[in-house]
């Protein structure tokens, strides 16, 4: 986006002989190159950020483009003049991208992973109540009509995005096994709600409780 509108400047700006009147090269930070340029009957001026490797010298002749309804939205043949504002506004997206990317995908593997399982282990019937949501994820008790219990925990991105089953005991269906756990609750208007669940080796609910 920012190359097209640098590219933009070329095609469409106002072309005029510029004259650099500063040159400016830190040890650390963006190296600039001031101009001055004629704008109708106006002598304005202009801080250049440089991303060639070009080197300037005062009073050396440079062509300008600038825009005619901003007339300091500027650059010349060599350089294109991308703020470090605009940088941060291209770069920071693409970081997010990458940072959320695998994440995605880990999260698309996990639910084909939970699919397969239900597929092979089919659904049940049960009762799940929360016990415990101290941890900012919920504790389950699944109780099973035939008498068996687990305990299981909800796994989410976000902490407490399940809170709501703390309204009560909550009627509906789990299956797979393990990390592969999943409940679907019934939705009267969207269909089954489905939660992923985690559920530990040997975490059959003690006798009595």
């Amino acid at each position: 986006m920012l190359h097209n509108r640098s590219t933009w400047l070329l095609d469409h700006g106002t072309k005029v002989e510029g004259r650099v009147v500063a040159v400016y090269t830190p040890a650390r930070g963006a190296p600039t190159v001031t101009v001055d340029y004629p704008v109708g009957d106006v002598l304005a001026q202009a801080v250049i950020n440089r991303d060639s490797d070009d080197d300037y010298v005062e009073n050396e002749r440079v062509q300008v483009y600038y825009d005619p309804a901003d007339p300091q939205r500027v650059r010349t043949d060599d350089e294109e003049n991308v703020t470090n504002a605009g940088m941060a506004f291209a770069v920071i997206p693409m970081l997010v991208a990458l940072l959320v990317f695998p994440w995605l995908i880990a999260y698309t593997l996990g639910w084909a992973r939970r699919r397969r399982c239900a597929r092979k282990s089919g659904w049940e019937p049960v009762t799940a109540v929360v016990f415990d949501s101290s941890g900012g994820y919920q504790l389950l008790r699944l109780d099973f009509p035939d008498g068996r219990r687990l305990a299981a925990r909800t796994v989410a991105a976000l902490r407490g995005r399940y809170s709501f089953l703390r309204n009560g005991p909550v009627e509906a269906w789990v299956s797979g096994e393990g990390r592969r756990f999943t409940l679907a609750l019934p939705h009267h208007a969207k269909g089954p709600y489905v939660i992923p669940l985690r559920v530990p080796s040997g975490s059959r609910w003690p006798a009595g409780r």
